[in-house]
């Protein structure tokens, strides 16, 4: 009881400690000399120092932020200068707003700093998201803006219809606010029952409250209290990569009519398709440079069975998830199994309706889609992890070498992005990150291959591209990053290095030379791209 009265008083004496804050801060704006500033840190001091003691933890966590960034000058009797202070008055102004908010909505975790999100050419991807508590939503609203995404909050199921748009990719919905029958009529939405992502959220976990979301549609689930990078990685393998890329099959069966009608159902429903029936000659092509999400495989050919394909196709490390289901009249069970113990997902009898072609082939893709995505991304940015990244270097160099084009790799780096750690906190370096890795994939062109190569550094790939053109493609990324300048907690740049891949060369040796130009444009004062040419 003692604790909170203690905390009652001290809510009490939030707007005495605001004014006192704000005039501190106005005084050094006014006249920014050292007695001002040191006043000022000490207002600063006042807050960190017993904010979160009484139970205001937001209000603390951002006094504390705000401390870090003065503490160096306080400490140096050092003034700020023009950019410096300005990310300290930046920080201020959040403090000051967390202050202001009425003293129950202070027990919340620490803002996250929004970027408005900027479009190109292309438009931004909507969401819907079905959400009757205006806090909440507007929270949700702001955490997936930031990540470049259209929000439209709707409070009930009747809204779905007249909300939706061209570019609506998934329908967010909070389960815990739905009844049974609200439940039920979300999953008849005609768009739902059409394969539109449907994402819950919901303050329970137990299995009869997942079992309503499955029943509904529902292809994700999401625990409260919400972890937002969980709910974009769950955004973005439902939505943006099914998007970007069509289904791709590939057909391997001998009889070149069955292929063909197969393929026919397929494209009818807009999967791209590639069909192989001369294994001998065309499959490793066609696995090389098609790479499917899904391969559909004869049992019985004349050159050799399916089964023995399949043991080829899973000693391939790229394809070593890709779905492969068999085609075949074969209709013993015991030769069915005996056939899928070399890693086959599916078996489906000829002949096959069109609906259990499509159902069966659709299905598998999303969920190998899903299992590849946990596998080749890094989770905080989105971007092809380290590993995928250099797999994709190896067959990228491949592909050079046997069709004669160009290839540039670019190493590019965040510049002093300690910096921004120390001083306001991993929670902003996090952020920073996710921009930066979204600004990338707006800037550079869908055939660009983008990787996170470890904390800040990134790796991206270039096909048949020239270090010319290249390097025109990062001046737009400045560009890009330079118009959202007022959209970010502080300003940052990057430095990067090129190189153009040379006959003969691995994976390990264009790193090598990208990187040793990294670190030339870092001596030569950061916030440029260097070509290897250019670094004698």
């Amino acid at each position: 009881m003692q604790d909170k009265e203690l905390q009652d008083k001290y809510r009490q004496q939030i707007p005495d400690l605001l004014a006192q804050l704000e005039n501190a801060a106005k005084d050094w704006m006014s006249e920014p000399e050292r007695e001002n500033f040191d006043l000022f840190f000490t207002k600063v001091l006042d807050i960190s120092g017993s904010a979160e003691m009484f139970g205001q933890m937001s209000i603390g966590a951002v006094a504390k932020t705000l401390q870090a960034e003065m503490s160096s000058f306080f400490r140096s009797h050092k003034i700020p200068d023009k950019i410096e202070s300005k990310r300290i008055l930046g920080i201020n102004k959040q403090l000051v707003s967390m202050m202001q908010q009425p003293a129950d909505d202070q027990n919340t975790e620490i803002r996250e700093v929004l970027f408005k999100p900027k479009i190109l050419d292309n438009e931004l991807l909507h969401i819907l998201l079905l959400e009757d508590d205006p806090k909440l939503a507007q929270d949700i609203k702001h955490k997936l803006s930031s990540t470049s995404f259209e929000i439209t909050v709707i409070p009930g199921i009747a809204q779905i219809h007249p909300s939706f748009q061209t570019n609506t990719c998934c329908i967010i919905a909070n389960l815990d606010n739905l009844n049974n029958k609200q439940i039920q009529l979300l999953g008849e939405v005609e768009e739902v029952r059409s394969s539109l992502p449907l994402i819950f959220i919901s303050q329970d976990n137990s299995i009869d409250a997942r079992l309503k979301a499955v029943k509904a549609g529902g292809q994700a689930f999401i625990v409260k209290p919400i972890d937002y990078t969980q709910l974009l990685q769950a955004i973005d393998s439902l939505t943006e990569r099914d998007l970007a890329h069509k289904f791709r099959v590939l057909i391997v069966d001998d009889q070149k009519s069955l292929s063909d009608y197969y393929a026919s159902i397929l494209r009818s429903a807009d999967f791209e398709v590639l069909t192989v029936n001369d294994p001998q000659h065309d499959l490793m092509p066609a696995l090389t440079d098609f790479v499917p999400d899904l391969i559909l495989l004869d049992l019985y050919m004349p050159y050799c069975n399916g089964q023995d394909l399949a043991g080829i196709i899973r000693q391939m490390g790229n394809l070593l998830s890709v779905p492969l289901v068999f085609l075949s009249a074969e209709s013993s069970s015991d030769l069915q199994l005996r056939a899928m113990s070399t890693g086959a997902d599916a078996f489906l009898t000829k002949p096959v309706s069109s609906d259990d072609l499509l159902l069966t082939v659709q299905s598998r893709i999303k969920r190998g889609r899903a299992v590849y995505d946990l596998v080749t991304k890094d989770p905080l940015s989105g971007l092809l992890n380290r590993r995928e990244s250099i797999r994709r270097l190896d067959e990228e160099i491949s592909r050079s070498r046997r069709e004669g084009i160009p290839l540039s790799v670019a190493m590019l780096d965040l510049d002093k992005f300690k910096n921004i750690n120390d001083t306001l906190g991993h929670a902003i370096g996090d952020w920073v990150i996710k921009f930066f890795s979204r600004s990338m994939q707006k800037v550079f062109r869908e055939s660009d291959i983008i990787g996170r190569y470890g904390g800040e550094e990134f790796l991206v790939i270039f096909p048949n591209t020239a270090p010319e053109t290249a390097q025109l493609a990062c001046k737009r990324l400045k560009k890009y990053i330079k118009e959202c300048e007022a959209d970010l907690p502080l300003p940052f740049t990057y430095s990067g290095g090129l190189a153009l891949w040379g006959n003969n060369e691995d994976s390990h040796s264009i790193l090598e030379r990208a990187d040793i130009a990294l670190y030339k444009a870092k001596e030569k004062g950061r916030n440029k791209v260097i070509t290897a040419t250019d670094n004698k």
